[in-house]
């Protein structure tokens, strides 16, 4: 199926991956979409973990008015695999690609995690006007695929949410939707990250952000895996309020007591008290 590749998109999709089995669901998440533009979806191989039929298979079942850009450069650009950059995740790929996708709105999508049918087309008119754009995600459960809640505490965006005095908010990679030309650049923060372990980019590209116009489809239309095991006490306190029952989700030795649930509602007893006090500007 041949299409026009010169005439720039509607949207270009940036995924890096190691083509896990849920890359398939991630793509088809596109596929998926309820929307009439064009779409690029630009999968970077970091490396072959898995099969590469899965991508030929997805390649024969694309719409016509999406396409699938495969970047294979036949090494890593990972510190952790050999290569120069510390990204953790693909390296420069997230770089590179969101400098080729031809479309002036890119954003992104890991392949284990997936788009509500509506979440391009409401970004679309969020980004509309914006030099970016946020939407908010869901959590799924990783192992058992189950639904859990939306996230009302974490990916909130610019000032808001458990890192909004911290770390001035956070925004999910697979969240973000950036114009390329009122921000172009930003995206080598996706490469050069200073957090150990070669993480931490979505956190560098929201520092970047910041003070730009933005806006939001204030709608949970991303889907992201997580694990509850090991997650900080306080996070799990959130799941808890949410109405989540970790004991279906992690061993029940890893699950805080009561003692520590205490001083978590403490602290947001205090955190609220604090925020009372603060004085609205007219």
């Amino acid at each position: 199926m041949s299409s026009d590749l010169q005439t720039p998109f509607n949207v270009g999709i940036v995924m890096a991956t190691v083509v896990r089995p849920t890359l398939a669901d991630a793509v088809r998440s596109v596929f998926a979409q309820r929307f009439g533009g064009r779409i690029q979806v630009l999968i970077g191989i970091d490396r072959w973990q898995g099969d590469r039929a899965l991508v030929d298979q997805l390649q024969r079942e694309r719409p016509s008015h999406v396409e699938l850009t495969v970047v294979d450069l036949g090494y890593s650009t990972s510190q952790r695999n050999g290569g120069l950059y510390p990204s953790h995740y693909g390296g420069a790929l997230k770089t590179i690609l969101s400098y080729a996708a031809n479309a002036r709105h890119v954003t992104y999508l890991d392949d284990d995690n997936w788009y509500a049918p509506d979440h391009v087309a409401s970004m679309l008119a969020a980004v509309s006007g914006k030099a970016w754009a946020f939407s908010l995600r869901h959590f799924v459960d990783s192992k058992s695929g189950d639904l859990l809640c939306p996230d009302t505490w974490e990916s909130l965006g610019p000032g808001r949410g458990v890192y909004g005095a911290s770390q001035g908010g956070f925004v999910d990679t697979n969240c973000y939707f950036i114009d390329k030309l009122a921000c172009n650049e930003v995206f080598p923060e996706w490469a050069m990250t200073r957090y150990a372990g070669g993480t931490g980019g979505d956190r560098q590209v929201l520092e970047k952000l910041c003070g730009r116009p933005f806006g939001t489809n204030d709608a949970h239309t991303v889907f992201y895996r997580t694990t509850l095991a090991q997650q900080h006490p306080y996070l799990l306190w959130q799941f808890k309020c949410a109405g989540v029952d970790l004991a279906r989700y992690m061993p029940a030795a890893a699950i805080p007591g009561e003692a520590v649930w205490r001083q978590c509602a403490e602290h947001d007893r205090t955190q609220q008290a604090a925020q009372q006090r603060v004085p609205r500007s007219a």
